[in-house]
């Protein structure tokens, strides 16, 4: 004390310097202390007192400097004083924590300075402590902030990718650990209803049913500063467990139902603050957008694999379960693995009389019906249309595969309430097996399946059929011819020949019928009835029938060039249900018209019934526009389809080609006869021109032209013949006909 400057101890100027001194210390607006070099406080100011919570007489008569110290910096505080106080250092400042009275902590920025005498020897040091509890507590805060969204935005990054929902939540739960300093948190999901009760321990501590129970029906946080003093739920199990304090939030899943509940835990009381319930708010949105997003690729990988009518499996599914139950088969060398393909019989029957909608409505109603004839094992998956798949691994026995089959085929009769009319289906199925050793990729076996299919399909309704060796090698032989074609098509090794058709007034041949054939250079003449099914079966009926319509078109201009007498003669072209269901039909036949230079009144469309009722919206709109402008229609094989009538009632007919099976039964039916004769009455009435098709005998031709026919087609007036062979063929049959002969022109090409 002797050392500390006091008004009595000096006089005159230095008297007014103390006083000075004095009321400056005492008024400063920060803490101040006189420190004797051994860390005892030897004066305080007031504002210092009221910083600390202690008054001054408590602080001069305690330990000094070091005793208000904060235990976390007493020992950095007195380094630092004993390095001031042996003069090696004059001053310093630094950021220190302080013990107040009431045992809170208080932030200061300390400065302390060293006082020396005239020789430069330390006498005393002065203090000074501002307060910055305010300032450090607001950098934590923010510190803590910045750490948080750090953490959040690393979760979120997971979050993106993450595929296993386990390890997202373990994930979850170390951030909040780690992010708050909290001793516990958790996950739970919610299994049953939304009030908590069907908790699911996910990841981390187990949450309290009562707290999560009052979080889900609150549907928001729920803060718990003190478990002793809560009231809104019972928290004895939290105290049980020595939880002091926690916060509980929601999180949702798809649409607003909760899906988890996410909380923490600490072991002392603690008053949360916004800072952390936004926080738990931020990691709840990421998991509730991981769900979302992972709904969503559940949801697209569904409708990818999924038929969507009746949400069973689809092809492409089929096909991947296949596989891996040929590779467990392979491995296992035992045993069988089956494919039962399943086509509903006369299904497009049900689709024309009842509408799609009926259609549809019969094939969910099936889809649950085949699954309970199944084992648990099996798949069943809809390939398209009306067809079926069933895949059957671990059969010991073939006579399983077909025992499957008979219930498959006993459920699709049960009858069945459609659009209020009860109907009875019925189904041919095809079976297909790999056994013991057998080496096949999946879509080989269906394949074979779908073979087995249409066999069984051949031989009658509500059958199956297995497929074996005599089936494959048709197989083997389409799937060639079907190779061949293409390069038939693509490389000109088609051609065309033309049948005429002979006017019973006019008596000659008024148009010609353009008919494709197939010349194979080592399997011979190959039939319409083997390739065209082939190639609407391929794919290649479109570029078939372009191929068919330009030739045509071609030809009729090169007879015109070369000075035939074509007359009003027409091209009659056969377009096929591939070609009639496609919108742009009608124009690519315009383009060709009009490249050509033809009048559209010399080309006949002809359409059947069936190719018709495929898509009917698109096939009449096609028909009418090419009816308006010029080009005719003729319905071909009429009488063999169950809607002729409205066919005659809703499209713009030209002709009606009479099927030869009326035809060829004229000589032995009074009901044929009838009923050609009835068509020529109908026909006339509503101006429709009739062609009898197949004609092979002169008692057929006298026939139909005494019941009312207009023109006949047929092998006793001609066979198809050459481009070159036309105008012998014309002269041939002028003369047959009873018209004069005369020399035609050779046409050219």
């Amino acid at each position: 004390m002797d050392h500390v400057p006091t008004p009595e101890s000096a006089s005159g100027p230095l008297q007014e310097a103390e006083t000075r001194f004095r009321v400056a210390f005492e008024e400063a607006g920060v803490g101040m202390a006189i420190v004797g070099l051994d860390g005892k406080l030897l004066r305080v100011n007031r504002e210092l007192a009221h910083l600390l919570g202690i008054d001054e007489e408590t602080l001069l008569a305690g330990r000094g400097i070091l005793a208000v110290s904060h235990p976390d910096d007493a020992g950095a505080r007195a380094d630092d004083f004993t390095r001031l106080a042996s003069g090696a250092i004059d001053r310093y400042k630094r950021d220190r924590r302080y013990r107040r009275g009431d045992g809170t902590t208080l932030w200061g920025a300390t400065t302390i300075s060293l006082v020396r005498d005239a020789d430069g020897a330390p006498l005393y040091a002065i203090g000074q402590l501002e307060d910055i509890t305010a300032r450090r507590a607001a950098e934590e805060a923010a510190r803590r902030r910045a750490a948080q969204q750090d953490a959040v935005a690393r979760l979120s990054q997971r979050a993106i990718t993450e595929q296993d929902l386990d390890a997202l939540a373990r994930a979850t739960v170390a951030t909040i650990t780690e992010a708050l300093g909290v001793p516990l948190a958790g996950l739970a999901t919610v299994s049953d209803g939304d009030d908590g009760d069907g908790l699911v321990h996910a990841a981390g501590a187990r949450l309290d049913p009562a707290h999560a129970r009052h979080t889900l029906s609150r549907r928001g946080p729920v803060v718990v500063p003190d478990t002793s003093t809560e009231t809104r739920f019972d928290a004895a199990d939290l105290i049980a467990r020595g939880i002091a304090s926690g916060i509980a939030v929601p999180v949702a899943g798809e649409g607003d139902a909760p899906h988890s509940v996410l909380g923490m835990y600490a072991d002392e009381p603690c008053a949360f603050g916004d800072d952390d319930l936004a926080f738990l708010h931020s990691v709840a949105n990421v998991l509730t957008g991981a769900l979302r997003r992972l709904a969503a690729e559940r949801s697209v990988r569904h409708q990818a694999l999924h038929d969507p009518l009746t949400q069973l499996p689809n092809r492409a599914l089929l096909l991947d379960r296949l596989r891996l139950a040929l590779a467990r088969h392979r491995r296992r060398a035992a045993g069988w693995v089956a494919v039962l393909y399943v086509d509903l019989d006369d299904f497009k029957g049900v689709n024309d009389s009842l509408g799609h909608g009926a259609g549809d409505t019969l094939l969910r109603a099936l889809a649950p019906r085949l699954s309970e004839a199944l084992r648990p094992s099996d798949t069943l998956a809809r390939l398209a249309g009306d067809e079926f798949a069933v895949l059957c691994e671990g059969l010991d026995e073939v006579t399983e595969s077909v025992a499957i089959a008979e219930r498959l085929l006993d459920v699709i009769s049960w009858p069945l309430d459609v659009a209020g009319v009860e109907l009875r289906s019925s189904a041919s199925v095809g079976i297909a097996l790999a056994g013991p050793g057998a080496v096949i990729d999946a879509e080989d076996l269906v394949r074979d399946a779908g073979v087995a299919m249409y066999r069984a399909k051949r031989g009658g309704h509500g059958t199956y059929e297995i497929f074996d060796d005599h089936m494959r090698a048709e197989t083997v032989e389409r799937v060639a011819l079907t190779h061949e074609l293409r390069g038939a098509i693509e490389h000109g090794g088609l051609r065309l020949v033309y049948q005429p058709m002979i006017g019973f007034d006019a008596r000659r041949a008024t148009s010609f019928e353009a008919l494709v054939r197939w010349t194979h250079p080592e399997r011979g003449e190959i039939g319409p009835g083997r390739f065209i099914p082939l190639a609407e079966q391929h794919g290649l009926i479109e570029p078939l029938g372009r191929w068919v319509l330009h030739e045509a078109l071609d030809q009729l201009r090169r007879w015109r060039d070369a000075g035939l007498p074509m007359g009003d003669m027409s091209m009659s072209v056969n377009v096929s249900r591939v070609q009639l269901s496609r919108p742009g039909l009608a124009d690519e036949i315009f383009a060709a018209l009009t490249e050509r230079g033809l009048p559209a009144e010399q080309l006949v469309i002809e359409v059947t019934e069936s190719a018709v009722m495929d898509d009917p919206a698109v096939a009449n709109a096609t028909l009418d526009a090419l009816s308006a402008a010029g080009v005719r229609i003729a319905l071909d094989d009429f009488g063999v389809g169950q809607s002729s009538l409205a066919c005659l009632r809703d499209l713009p007919l030209d002709v009606l080609k009479l099927d030869r099976g009326f035809i060829t039964s004229l000589a032995a039916s009074r009901q044929a006869a009838a009923i050609v004769r009835a068509v020529c009455d109908m026909a006339r009435a509503l101006g429709f021109t009739v062609v009898a098709e197949g004609i092979e005998t002169s008692m057929q031709a006298d026939v139909v032209e005494s019941l009312g026919c207009d023109v006949g087609q047929g092998f006793l007036y001609s066979h198809g013949v050459r481009p070159e062979e036309v105008p012998d063929a014309i002269a041939t049959l002028d003369l047959r006909l009873g018209r004069p002969s005369s020399a035609q022109p050779v046409l050219g090409y």
